[in-house]
């Protein structure tokens, strides 16, 4: 009996899993034409590191207090802005992944912008391969006023999933009408 329960922790932590995210940023227009310089996004830190987690474990990051990190978004252009976001990459180790609906995100607060979270605060939404709006500018935010969203992400890994090395690639883009 001594050995299957050592068997038992064993098998407990093959199945852990190591699992991180990296940010792309893409500072996009719609129209064609030359670059702006009036219109930034910066991201205050490029990864999300959910560390070991368990089969069948959720975690959410707050690891700045309340949130886990924030983007600064601002634009001159006196035109709507939409800030979206996608998996480049879902998480994956060798030939396994975790679907997508199982990593999300949620806006926590929304600095000085005025304008309109995707679904509102404190609501998840999951991660998608297609670009998912997250924030519409206000008239107010269009005027060079930065926008500091603080976000959340929670992963909750499906009970019966492969162990391994997961790691996926989160793109941020700011997109306006010219």
């Amino acid at each position: 009996m001594n050995h299957n329960s050592k068997q038992g922790r064993a098998m407990s932590k093959i199945r852990r899993f190591a699992i991180t995210a990296t940010f792309a940023m893409v500072v996009g227009y719609s129209a064609i034409g030359a670059a702006s310089a009036s219109i930034s996004m910066t991201i205050d830190r490029d990864m999300i590191d959910f560390r070991t987690m368990d089969p069948g474990e959720t975690r959410e990051l707050s690891d700045q207090g309340v949130y886990h990190n924030q983007i600064t978004l601002s634009s001159t252009n006196n035109k709507t802005w939409y800030l979206k976001a996608h998996l480049l990459r879902p998480f994956t180790s060798g030939a396994n992944s975790i679907p997508n609906q199982n990593f999300r995100w949620k806006v926590i607060s929304i600095g000085s912008g005025r304008g309109t979270v995707y679904n509102n605060v404190n609501t998840e939404n999951a991660f998608s391969n297609q670009p998912s709006l997250i924030y519409t500018s206000a008239d107010s935010d269009n005027t060079g006023t930065e926008v500091v969203l603080q976000l959340r992400y929670i992963l909750e890994v499906p009970k019966n999933q492969i162990a391994g090395n997961y790691d996926a690639v989160i793109r941020f883009t700011i997109i306006e009408i010219l």
